[in-house]
């Protein structure tokens, strides 16, 4: 008898995500949800969190804000210095989609950077000038309680894809499960201090950043690369490490090669 022909593969779905794609998203967050260690790094890890969004995301760019407790919300990570100026006017203008999700607890999109909207007008040509069209604001929420807002830049106007909003809530939730896993991890510290402590690192992590770009000659984006790689080959807190460049006891050695941008365009 004759062996059966083999069965023809079953047609993909175009809709489907690639398996490349699903082992991402999974090591993602399992990534983020491996905070239950004694040297655990919240301004890392927050950073982290923009690393995946741009990596699975479709958008050109991502911010962090969180809030501690009758705190105002401020910018504790950015995937370069372009969106962070942007974030930081956003705050100081109080006006934005990003600060609209976080004041309502509720996801907001403006899709349409190029176009005058009486509701943030500031904010939209800040954005547009400097590259963006649209932008998706998440909040990162544990229940009832908005710590912060997940902020994803497009650089093609229309609304995030519905698979992309999804899985950037699904960032979002463990980005705030995360932080939270991991004060209650610390009985002696609250949410508070865990907060906080992102905050904080935040400025001192800039003020290095601003050192290296003068002593270096060299722009935002290539000396936070600097650093941060400095602190992960020689398993030092990025905090740490940006406070001692600060001090002036600890120096890095000029870059070998020429400046660049680490920023990821779509």
């Amino acid at each position: 008898m004759p062996a059966p022909a083999p069965s023809e593969p079953e047609p993909r779905d175009p809709n489907s995500p690639s398996l490349s794609h699903v082992m991402r998203v999974s090591a993602a967050l399992i990534d983020l949800a491996d905070t239950l260690v004694a040297d655990f790094d919240p301004a890392d890890f927050l950073y982290r969190v923009t690393e995946h969004c741009m990596d699975l995301l479709d958008i050109g760019d991502a911010g962090v804000m969180l809030a501690a407790p009758k705190e105002p919300l401020r910018l504790v990570a950015a995937s370069s210095e372009r969106v962070r100026l942007v974030e930081l006017f956003e705050l100081d203008a109080q006006e934005g989609p990003c600060f609209t999700a976080f004041h309502q607890g509720a996801t907001i999109h403006h899709t349409h950077l190029s176009t005058a909207t009486p509701r943030w007008p500031r904010f939209s040509a800040r954005a547009h000038q400097a590259g963006y069209c649209a932008v998706h604001a998440t909040p990162i929420r544990l229940r009832e309680d908005t710590l912060g807002v997940l902020n994803l830049f497009r650089r093609t106007q229309g609304p995030l894809p519905e698979p992309d909003q999804q899985l950037a809530r699904a960032l979002a939730d463990a980005t705030a499960i995360s932080l939270v896993q991991q004060t209650t991890l610390e009985q002696h510290r609250t949410v508070h201090a865990q907060l906080q402590q992102a905050l904080d690192s935040r400025t001192i992590i800039e003020q290095a950043k601003g050192f290296l770009v003068a002593s270096h000659q060299t722009d935002p984006d290539s000396a936070f690369h600097q650093l941060r790689a400095h602190a992960r080959h020689h398993h030092l807190r990025l905090a740490e490490l940006a406070r001692d460049i600060v001090a002036g006891t600890t120096t890095l050695p000029a870059p070998t090669t020429p400046a660049q941008t680490t920023g990821r365009k779509k």
